[in-house]
């Protein structure tokens, strides 16, 4: 719901876990792992996935993005060390290298319609970048990857003695550096979940409306049946987006008197972010501490494909007989 109106700004995300897997069976090794199809991604292209438990609970979002050595991966969500491990005790026999890159890269998001024309010239990008979300382009020593939606912007990536002409260039081109509660403000705003508030109680990808980063025909991974099942089902609750008509509030959603789900992100813009019973028609009114709240899809939200549930199944069967 961002505005094409509002000002272009930038963030740095500090301390966002990094990894690097080179060799040449990085983005297949990858693709044993995590929830979306990542095996066939080219260089300059890139893909959001989910590591998962073996009950399909989410505990860290990645963008991957494939380059010629295999991938460079940032994650929300879950310990670095942990992550680092849960993949590097896994490499067995194959033919991949799992760094932590997290010092090697600074990473400054700049948000706002059109960023990417407008710092192209300071940038000295002189080719067109890849198409799709998440796509990347090395631009000498940095790397520059595109936003997917809701978000509107572009991420720049750089080695840490970089970061001071950076902010530099970005100062020159008046583009504002925000503060957290100000980036927090625009993320919620455009319906960007964050793992912390939104999503550390441990969703399902369909709760969680992260359909997107699972591809639902590739092979096993972790925590697949546990997806698949959920796909024949209904999930009870999903994350949404809310917009207030009177002060944004955290905490508990009540629809028609019963209580209907929780708010755990707020802009005082009059946006939040929040888990709710799927019972609650979207479009529907809802009270959060004595504040009103319609409820909404996030923007940028897919369904997964149509599974018909055993019950549905053997309804089938007895009506072909």
């Amino acid at each position: 719901m961002m505005s094409d109106e509002q000002p272009v700004v930038g963030f740095e995300l500090e301390s966002r876990p990094k990894l690097s897997f080179s060799g040449p069976q990085a983005l297949w090794f990858l693709n044993q792992l995590v929830s979306n199809q990542v095996e066939d991604l080219k260089p300059g292209e890139g893909a959001e996935a989910l590591l998962l438990t073996p009950k399909g609970r989410i505990t860290s979002v990645l963008r991957v993005l494939a380059n010629p050595q295999g991938a460079l991966a940032d994650f929300d969500g879950g310990d670095r060390q942990e992550v680092h491990d849960f993949f590097a005790n896994r490499v067995f026999a194959t033919r991949v290298r799992v760094k932590d890159e997290t010092e090697s890269f600074s990473i400054i998001r700049v948000l706002g319609h059109g960023v990417l024309s407008m710092l192209a010239g300071e940038l000295q990008i002189t080719q067109a970048m890849p198409e799709g979300a998440h796509s990347s382009l090395g631009v000498g020593s940095a790397l520059v990857v595109t936003l997917a939606p809701p978000l509107d912007g572009m991420d720049i990536w750089i080695g840490p003695e970089r970061k001071p002409e950076i902010l530099a260039l970005l100062d020159r081109c008046n583009v504002r550096m925000l503060a957290r509660h100000e980036y927090e403000v625009r993320r919620v705003e455009a319906g960007a979940p964050a793992f912390v508030p939104d999503l550390q109680a441990g969703y399902l990808p369909q709760e969680a409306a992260l359909e997107r980063a699972v591809h639902y025909q590739k092979g096993c991974y972790l925590g697949q049946e546990a997806v698949a099942m959920a796909q024949r089902g209904r999930v009870k609750k999903r994350l949404r987006h809310l917009s207030f008509s009177g002060s944004p509030a955290l905490g508990e959603i009540l629809f028609e008197g019963q209580p209907a789900g929780t708010v755990t992100s707020i802009s005082d813009r009059g946006f939040g972010i929040g888990i709710v019973k799927t019972a609650v028609p979207v479009g529907a009114r809802v009270a959060v501490e004595g504040s009103a709240a319609s409820v909404h899809e996030l923007p940028g939200t897919t369904y997964g494909p149509q599974v018909p549930s055993a019950r549905e199944l053997r309804e089938r069967l007895k009506e072909a007989e």
